[in-house]
């Protein structure tokens, strides 16, 4: 079907014309779904995501052209109960996002639903659990800062996937980063803990990564220093590489922080990217 704007104009400038306009307030609500469906896929992906985590990633995958732009476009899946809005989560600068039934139900409608939440799932995840999701997406977007993030899968993504796929992970990880160096893919399990479990807690995750064979790497990031050691002893001899950091240092340091690695009777302090490029190379 043809699309007419005006002489000497574009598509696009007709859209932004008219995103202008109804940012006067001028039009109604109108789900558009070029641009307002990944909004809504990343607050659904991320369970709960703040508003500088989203406007960043937004403006960086040149989702949004301005602030502006970006907090119109928020605000009306907000209106249309879409997206629901919680308190600040301190230290993440902003009001907190979580997608609500109605926006689940509008994601099923366009073919993006999820087995692992949706619009009739008995219950939605409580905002106690913010503070681990807000952590996740600083972790997400360190990995995009070294420029070789290829895909990131969220939690909800991978608990999905393990439904449907013939060789499902071997647990469900908070989220697997896909990336490349030196021309070499990676897939590094992202797990990220605020405080210890049992030691039968971490038996049971040893034994149940024994066969894993779609990671190449188990990355453990922590909230504290000390966990960092605490976590790295509960697990003897793991049967695939693990590596453990704080999750400060990580963000500090991108690929060059020094962490702690596990693989066998194996314990090295090295770099991420040297654990990756030399040692996790050589065993794939």
């Amino acid at each position: 079907m043809e699309q007419h704007g005006q002489p000497g104009t574009s598509v696009y400038d007709d859209q932004r014309h008219s995103e202008d306009e109804q940012l006067e307030g001028s039009k109604p609500f109108k789900f558009n779904y070029e641009r307002d469906l990944p909004l809504l896929l990343h607050v659904r992906n991320a369970t709960f995501v703040s508003n500088e985590q989203m406007y960043c990633f937004f403006m960086e995958s040149k989702l949004e052209r301005n602030r502006r732009c970006f907090s119109w476009r928020l605000q009306r899946l907000i209106a249309g109960d879409l997206i629901r809005v919680m308190p600040e989560v301190r230290p993440y600068k902003g009001p907190v996002y979580a997608i609500t039934r109605l926006g689940l139900a509008t994601l099923e409608s366009y073919g993006q639903g999820l087995i692992s939440i949706n619009s009739d799932s008995r219950t939605l995840p409580n905002s106690l659990q913010a503070p681990h999701f807000l952590e996740l997406n600083d972790i997400r977007r360190t990995f995009e800062q070294t420029k070789c993030l290829q895909r990131w899968r969220s939690e909800r993504e991978l608990t999905s996937l393990n439904y449907v796929i013939g060789t499902p992970l071997a647990k469900d990880y908070d989220a697997v980063a896909e990336v490349v160096l030196e021309g070499e893919p990676f897939r590094i399990a992202i797990e990220y803990e605020r405080s210890l479990k049992s030691a039968a807690r971490y038996k049971e995750i040893q034994k149940s990564v024994q066969d894993e064979g779609q990671v190449d790497l188990v990355l453990y990031l922590t909230s504290t220093m000390d966990l960092v050691f605490s976590l790295s002893a509960e697990f003897s001899y793991p049967p695939i590489p693990m590596c453990f950091v704080s999750s400060w240092k990580f963000k500090q340091n991108k690929l060059a922080t020094n962490l702690i690695l596990r693989y066998g009777e194996m314990k090295e302090t090295c770099s991420l990217r040297f654990a990756l490029e030399n040692i996790i190379l050589a065993i794939k």
